[in-house]
């Protein structure tokens, strides 16, 4: 599994993926202290959309995520947290990184898996 560092460095190559400044988002969630790719894959387990991130993992197309379900996944309370690290209200957050999260994840799982970490 490749690093979140290295995942936004390629990002901001591609058209139309301006990561700043979601990149922080980016970087708290899948890398951070808010958790990890593996604890992410979890809340969309429990969320019943495990396909969706699966998808992503995948070395098939990405399954689009709505905001809403981006919504009950990340929870209000860190929707608003992640609205604030990057400076937009949490309507275009959400529109923003469920564009975004699927490339990020994609590109974090070059290999079609995800490693766990015990």
């Amino acid at each position: 599994m490749r690093l979140i560092h290295e995942v936004i460095n390629d990002l901001r190559g591609l058209p139309d993926a301006n990561v700043s400044p979601i990149e922080a988002a980016l970087e708290e969630l899948l890398g951070g202290e808010r958790g990890t790719l593996p604890d992410l894959a979890d809340r969309f387990t429990e969320a019943g959309l495990g396909h969706i991130m699966a998808s992503w993992i995948g070395k098939g197309p990405n399954l689009p995520i709505s905001t809403e379900d981006l919504r009950r996944i990340l929870g209000d309370e860190r929707v608003g947290d992640f609205a604030t690290l990057t400076g937009l209200s949490s309507h275009d957050f959400l529109i923003h990184f469920a564009r975004l999260l699927p490339a990020a994840v994609h590109h974090m799982t070059p290999e079609g898996e995800m490693e766990r970490t015990v």
